[in-house]
């Protein structure tokens, strides 16, 4: 929380809760903690507590409002807390101080916004409807919204824990694509979270309807040659209930490869992003993507400088000799398996997760199968690290150009990873 707004009022500060002396910032001790650590005499802990405070006694007796002449006290006034305590001027508190105390609060939760308060939720509720203990039903009198973070479920739970021990208070929690809302009132809170609801199912229709446009104006559009490549919107069921704020904006770009049937996808799936490589025969994609995975000798030299000399000893190359890719097998086919691309592809999937950034491998087997021949729509099925197994995906196309920023294959490895890794202590 970063108000900086103390209280300040007679000798006294009130701050985040803490109700203390501006002279040595000293918090008040009941009366019976007192008394045993200064009667019948001073204890270690009393010692240890007037070495580390050398305001405390003054601190206590101003909380108490005990009066006394300056020439009584001596030392580090342990003769003077004794008086006192011996004569029950430390038993209860005043009426005066502790109403200063209670409105010296209020006054500091006036100087803060709810998003402040929000880490302490408890003082939320008692800003605007008073306490479990003195609700006041005047502080406002139409219901509050308290926005979340939608993945918030902890301070949630904190808010609504405060508002339930007070008495008449009623809440309720509104979802919204990107936050969640604790609505808390006097009156019934069920109709707010309701409209929050029925704004978000608005919100969700209207976007549906413009990616449904999207899609529809690309449709329209002549095409010479149906193909794969292009730039697809993704939908996600199991992504948007489990990340429902990054769900708004799945993407998937495919290009053509070097290699006749070999495709390549940049994908970002919000909680995932990465590359996928797909071709519907089996063998040329473990091929293709095992080639993907060959170093350079940039590579070798980068490994020689940062890593230690045996981390990947067995790989480098013999000295004066080149590492060369062994060129692509093409497989015999008819001709109309060349000419006619294929529906169904095999699918490959390497990327990293966008919270940590950590690289891996997202699905070693998944398949995407197009609708028809014109490849303006698919249906993607992949066990997928971070999110489920048989994770459902399914893609309507915007464009025929891809929008793709030329990420490939390697950037994903394991030596990426480990390069990556590295770096990070060094």
């Amino acid at each position: 929380m970063s108000s900086n707004s103390s209280i300040k009022r007679d000798g006294f500060t009130s701050e985040y809760g803490r109700f203390c002396t501006v002279r040595g910032r000293i918090q008040r001790q009941d009366g019976a903690s007192l008394r045993s650590m200064f009667l019948p005499k001073l204890t270690p802990a009393g010692q240890r507590t007037l070495r580390d405070h050398r305001d405390f006694v003054r601190g206590q007796l101003q909380h108490y409002d005990v009066a006394f002449e300056e020439p009584q006290f001596t030392g580090n006034g342990t003769q003077l807390m004794k008086k006192a305590l011996q004569a029950g001027k430390c038993d209860t508190v005043p009426p005066h101080i502790l109403e200063m105390e209670m409105q010296m609060h209020r006054d500091w939760l006036d100087t803060c916004t709810i998003e402040q308060l929000s880490h302490d939720p408890q003082w939320i509720i008692e800003k605007h409807f008073g306490s479990a203990r003195q609700p006041d039903r005047t502080i406002t009198t139409t219901v509050l919204g308290v926005p979340f973070p939608w993945s918030s479920e902890y301070r949630v739970s904190l808010i609504q824990n405060a508002a339930s021990k007070v008495a008449g208070l009623h809440h309720e929690i509104g979802q919204g694509p990107s936050t969640k809302t604790v609505f808390v009132g006097w009156d019934k809170a069920a109709g707010y979270a309701a409209k929050k609801k029925k704004e978000l199912q608005a919100a969700k229709k209207e976007r549906e309807t413009e990616r449904a446009k999207s899609h529809a104006d690309y449709r329209r559009q002549a095409r010479k040659v149906a193909s794969p490549v292009g730039s697809y919107m993704i939908d996600c069921r199991e992504i948007e209930e489990q990340w429902p704020d990054q769900a708004e904006d799945l993407y998937l770009d495919i290009d053509a490869t070097g290699e006749p049937g070999v495709f390549k996808a940049e994908f970002d799936f919000g909680v995932l992003e990465g590359v996928m490589i797909l071709c519907a025969d089996k063998a040329i994609l473990e091929r293709y993507c095992s080639q993907g995975d060959e170093p350079s000798e940039d590579e070798y030299e980068w490994d020689e400088e940062s890593l230690e000399e045996d981390v990947f000893e067995d790989e480098k190359p013999k000295v004066g000799s080149k590492r060369k890719a062994p060129a692509p097998q093409r497989g015999g086919g008819s001709k109309k398996s060349k000419n006619t691309p294929a529906r169904t592809f095999l699918v490959k999937m390497r990327g990293r997760e966008t919270g940590e950034g950590e690289i891996m491998d997202v699905s070693k087997n998944g398949t995407i199968t197009f609708k028809d021949g014109q490849f303006a729509s698919f249906m993607g099925k992949a066990d997928m690290a971070l999110v489920g197994t048989g994770v459902v995906f399914t893609a309507r196309k915007v464009s025929d150009t891809s929008s793709s920023q030329g990420a490939e294959w390697a950037d994903y490895s394991g030596r990426q990873h480990e390069r990556e890794r590295v770096s990070r202590w060094h």
